[in-house]
């Protein structure tokens, strides 16, 4: 299943954002009205999407700078509603809050439709595939409630991935990859083929630990 994960969430009136944040007072309701900025026009508008919703620090800078914050993070059912221009760079997304979960247990809940990316190399004759996972470098990990989070770049490309193994298979529970072109986000639990387990392994093998960079600031 295709998610959407804006470029940032707006600060809620009324919260001290340079103190400690209660999460029950940042995180959109259901029935809520709310809304958030996209680096790219493509929330399909006036349908019903499923957005990933971050604590601030991960919202600014990336789970891999705070990877804690995956267990903290939501999955929002929403319905689009207007689109506007806010600046040159960004789109405002308004959205009716339809449900609120969160991400981890909702992750295993779907069952997974998609694959990881593959790259199409024209210099050879004939043109051959091969899995952008293989081309994977800075990698960076982090065990995450049972699951292991596994961060990477690829030529003009940022990936990211959670998976867990159960009983020596490997699961893909969310799959992003980030690219100047596009953002593809995917969640649903699907076990890796073997090509795709053998290019997440030697990523992992050669990846560094992750840890938070900003000590614990949410109180719930």
């Amino acid at each position: 299943m295709r998610v959407f994960c804006p470029a940032s969430w707006p600060q809620v009136p009324g919260v001290d954002y340079s103190a400690r944040i209660s999460l029950g007072a940042i995180l959109p309701a259901t029935g809520q009205r709310a809304h958030a900025f996209f680096s790219r026009d493509g929330l399909p508008s006036g349908s019903v999407s499923h957005l990933i919703w971050q604590p601030p620090l991960s919202s600014w800078n990336g789970w891999s700078e705070q990877p804690s914050e995956i267990a903290h993070s939501y999955l929002l059912t929403a319905r689009a509603g207007t689109a506007s221009m806010a600046d040159d760079h960004q789109y405002r997304y308004d959205f009716e809050v339809a449900a609120c979960a969160p991400l981890l247990p909702a992750l295993r809940a779907f069952a997974g439709d998609w694959a990881l990316e593959s790259v199409l190399d024209m210099t050879t004759v004939p043109p051959t595939s091969s899995l952008i996972w293989e081309e994977a470098d800075g990698c960076g990990r982090a065990e995450i409630a049972g699951l292991t989070y596994l961060s990477a770049r690829a030529p003009e490309t940022y990936l990211e991935l959670l998976v867990e193994t159960v009983d020596g298979d490997m699961f893909g529970v969310l799959s992003t990859h980030l690219c100047p072109g596009w953002e593809e986000y995917y969640v649903g639990r699907r076990k890796l083929s073997q090509a795709e387990r053998g290019a997440v392994e030697r990523a992992l093998d050669n990846a560094v630990r992750l840890a938070d960079t900003c000590a614990p600031y949410l109180l719930d």
